[in-house]
Formats: C-alpha cells, sequence, structure tokens
C-alpha cells in the first residue's frame, strides 16, 4: 500500500512547488545587464592571474580584495562576487563590472575592475 501512494505524494508535492514559484522567478538572472565574458588563465604571464576576456578581446582584470587578520572576515571580503568563485580557464560566465581608475596593474592587460555581479553561463545560446 506504501507504494502505491508514493507516486501520487510526489506528484502533489511537486505540482504544490511549482505551483507556488514566482513565474519571473524562473525567468530572472542573476546579472540581468551583465556582459559575456570568458574566464582566462594568465598566470603564465609576469604578475598575472585570471582575468575575464569579452567577446570584442578586450580583457578586465578583476581587482582582487585580500585579507590579513583573524575571522571573522569582513563584509567587503566575504560578500564580493568573487569571494567563493570557482577560477577555471574557459568558463563562460556573465558580469557586472565597474571600471577602477585609480589602480595599477603589475599585469596590464586590460582594465581593472570591481566585479559587482557574477554567474556561470553553461552555453552562448543560454543568452
Amino acid at each position: 500500500m506504501k507504494h502505491k501512494l508514493l507516486p501520487i505524494f510526489l506528484i502533489a508535492f511537486s505540482s504544490f512547488l511549482l505551483l507556488n514559484c514566482d513565474e519571473e522567478q524562473w525567468l530572472r538572472t542573476t546579472c540581468e545587464d551583465g556582459v559575456l565574458a570568458t574566464v582566462r588563465d594568465l598566470r603564465g604571464l609576469d604578475g598575472c592571474g585570471f582575468v575575464f576576456e569579452l567577446a570584442n578581446g578586450t580583457k578586465l582584470e578583476p581587482q582582487m580584495l585580500g585579507y590579513c587578520g583573524t575571522p571573522p572576515l569582513p563584509k567587503e571580503i566575504t560578500e564580493n562576487p568573487l569571494y567563493d568563485f570557482e577560477w577555471v580557464d574557459g568558463k563562460l560566465v556573465r558580469i557586472n563590472y565597474e571600471e577602477i581608475t585609480d589602480a595599477a596593474s603589475i599585469c596590464m592587460v586590460g582594465k581593472i575592475v570591481k566585479i559587482t555581479c557574477i554567474e556561470e553561463v553553461l552555453s552562448i545560446t543560454e543568452e
């Protein structure tokens, strides 16, 4: 008897979840006005790390915030979109950023930017 009720329960529960979700939430993306970029590993160049390459070839050097001290970490570190980002060469992402004009770079391959939003994109057709 238990096994006969399980499919009915699963269908009812799934329907409940789907009907109670905001339709716009399913369509909304995290970085709505972001641009597509590809993660590039430039660690082989002096003073470089990972950068974001836009479709037109422009490279963006993300500002990385370091922190020396004991926990707890400050909010500007833990709330930074890059805090737990997994850096993988070739990964396709959508980003929002702000250009930083008062900073210098050792790598010097592109503009220095503050990433304000980042999300992984599975394919270009997702755009």
